[in-house]
């Protein structure tokens, strides 16, 4: 058995990255510019963090400022390998902010005296319904919505009256604003028309035909010719191909998601560009150079609260903002904008349902000097199948530091060390790390908590390797949190993660039940900490091996059938003794569980035996606004 005994820090000095088996500390740099184009560091560290707390793959962000352009960068990456770079020169999918476009175009239009805000479709688009109520939409409502359009078949309250028809749309690279239209045309209307406000791209595409029609001039023509050409947007394109984005499954991995083709819908969601270009669309907006009145957007319509003609209205710190938000299946996309200070921001971000460009716009636009209210705990999704994933345990105590906690789970060894990196960048470390094998994969989750010390990771270690590593890592400072061991086909391999610390501490390994008592007793009448344990199974044999870190005694319990080891938390729990360290184990046909505790105020959750989508939905995501910090995180 290799043992060591807990010693003070002597001094040390700062770790070198190398390859992923080998520590690392806190990476120079986060990613490297697209130079000579124009960053703010204040964005950069904005960027990072919401980044690491939505867990975003890939993000371009444009800031201008007093009309001029003071940021264009592109963070992250393609693909959830992490092998692609996302560049500035990426083209993405504006999705819904191309409603803000078709608006623009169509008081554009307004502005040159080719149609009025209140005409009726059907005085323009020969080929729009005049069925009952269809024949009384105007350019107004449609801008509004205000209409009674449904939104993807679905009326106002999400429930499908309509089989609308895409394939009616077979245009290529050419768009088509009659079949556009012919997609929804046979659909019944949601409401009558001007009665209600209900949120729907269709009648955004009968608002770009009406522009069409109004102007004789094809609708993308036109929009060019008035917005991407005034601004100098060369990337500006109806037809860019499916970059694709990141999803996430109902175990939070993550998968590669697309949106298809988006040429059927382009009035309402379908334009695209690379982030120079839609910071140059945004330079445009903030400079009012499309419009004689760009406030005529942003007139208020009653009944909508804060939408208007193709942008939301909205007030922070006393001044006016104007913006609008972008979703498709594989991104998510957000443009806002003071008009008075001529100060914005936009952003793209190639991740679906959980992501939020919002939130890092407007953080973006507090670091600018504004003051939205934003709630920035980290952002954990799993769709709605509460049912679905792997079996999960979790215990979470209110600290008050649900916010300074993330997860991440299946990924690859190599990608794993990328996420690694990317999260100490900005200034998240490994507290804990399980791996597991996915057919014959080997995967890796972690919780990650947020500090300012030095930190690092080891994996892949041999016996007599990681205790070698160990006292090096010692030697300059680092104290061992978290023990990890594993079967690399036959070889037994260790990995460890470790935090700047000067207490003393202790690592033993290979040590049977017993030897784990007597060691577990020895080191408590010694007040040292035990704060993580860690069992396998030699042949037959059962191993632990158990770090100490620091001082304080600690309860310890093991080998406990399921019911037996709830009855036990329970009555500890009501002792004041709170979970810090749980194991999960088969020992031949049956699971046991283990755990360490200790004496705290804090309250405690403990859940175990649900689905990861529940156990998000239902557990996680409640607790975190009370400020319960998770503290284990296992699969079983």
């Amino acid at each position: 058995m290799k043992t060591t005994h807990p010693f003070r820090y002597l001094g040390g000095s700062l770790l070198i990255a190398a390859l992923f088996s080998i520590a690392f500390i806190k990476p120079d740099s986060f990613d490297a510019a697209d130079a000579p184009l124009p960053a703010l560091a204040a964005v950069d560290n904005v960027v990072k963090d919401e980044m690491a707390r939505q867990d975003l793959v890939g993000i371009v962000v444009g800031v201008v400022q007093n009309g001029n352009i003071t940021h264009v960068k592109a963070y992250g990456h393609l693909d959830e390998e992490r092998t692609k770079a996302m560049t500035t020169a990426t083209v993405m999918r504006w999705a819904s902010i191309s409603k803000m476009v078709t608006s623009v175009a169509a008081f554009k239009a307004i502005e040159m005296g080719k149609l009025a805000l209140n005409d009726k479709a059907t005085k323009y688009v020969s080929y729009w319904s005049t069925d009952g109520n269809k024949k009384d939409i105007t350019l107004s409502q449609l801008l509004s919505h205000r209409s009674g359009i449904v939104h993807y078949g679905k009326d106002e309250d999400e429930i499908k009256i309509c089989n609308y028809n895409q394939s009616a749309y077979n245009a290529h690279n050419d768009f088509n604003a009659e079949q556009s239209v012919k997609v929804f045309k046979n659909c019944d209307l949601a409401f009558t028309p001007g009665s209600k406000y209900r949120y729907t791209t269709f009648g955004f595409n009968l608002a770009g035909a009406i522009v069409e029609e109004a102007t004789n001039k094809p609708y993308e023509t036109f929009v060019k010719e008035n917005i991407s050409n005034k601004a100098g947007m060369p990337s500006m394109t109806g037809y860019s191909s499916d970059p694709g984005g990141i999803g996430k499954d109902c175990n939070t991995f993550l998968n590669k998601d697309t949106e298809g083709d988006v040429e059927w819908k382009l009035p309402g969601g379908g334009w695209a560009s690379n982030i120079t270009d839609m910071t140059n669309f945004l330079k445009g907006m903030c400079n009012g150079i499309y419009l004689s009145n760009m406030s005529a957007l942003w007139q208020p319509v009653a009944g909508n609260g804060s939408y208007c003609y193709g942008v939301t209205k909205e007030t922070s710190g006393g001044k006016t903002h104007i913006s609008h938000g972008g979703a498709h299946d594989d991104v998510r996309t957000y443009l806002g904008y003071f008009p008075n200070d001529k100060t914005g921001v936009c952003v793209m971000i190639n991740n679906g349902d959980w992501a939020d460009a919002e939130r890092v716009g407007k953080l973006i636009e507090n670091a600018l000097g504004y003051s939205w209210n934003i709630n920035n705990l980290p952002k954990d999704y799993c769709g709605s199948d509460n049912s679905c994933g792997q079996n999960m345990v979790g215990v979470w105590r209110n600290t008050g530091k649900a916010s300074e906690v993330l997860i991440r789970r299946g990924f690859k060894t190599d990608e794993f060390h990328k996420e690694w990196e990317t999260l100490l960048a900005a200034g998240f470390y490994p507290d804990d790390i399980e791996t597991w094998v996915d057919g014959t994969v080997r995967k890796w989750d972690g919780i990650f908590k947020k500090t300012t010390k030095r930190s690092a990771m080891i994996r892949n270690y041999s016996t007599d390797d990681f205790h070698n590593k160990w006292v090096e890592l010692t030697n300059q400072g680092l104290r061992l949190i978290d023990v990890e061991t594993y079967l690399d086909g036959t070889v037994r391999k260790w990995a460890g993660t470790f935090i700047e610390s000067t207490e003393g501490y202790a690592l033993y390994r290979e040590m049977s039940s017993d030897d784990m008592h007597n060691k577990y007793v020895e080191m408590n009448n010694k007040n040292m900490k035990l704060i993580d344990i860690e069992t396998y199974f030699s042949g037959t044999v059962q191993k632990w091996a158990a770090v100490w870190k620091g001082s304080g005694t600690v309860l310890l319990n093991r080998d406990y059938k399921e019911n037996d080891f709830v009855n036990l938390r329970n009555e500890r729990e009501k002792l004041g003794y709170k979970l810090t360290d749980v194991e999960t184990y088969v020992d031949g046909t049956i699971r046991k569980w283990a755990a360490i505790w200790e004496k705290s105020d804090g309250n405690e959750h403990f859940r175990y035996d649900k689905k990861m989508c529940d156990w998000i939905n239902t557990y996680h995501n409640i607790y975190k606004p009370d400020g319960y910090e998770l503290i284990d995180l296992e699969k079983y």
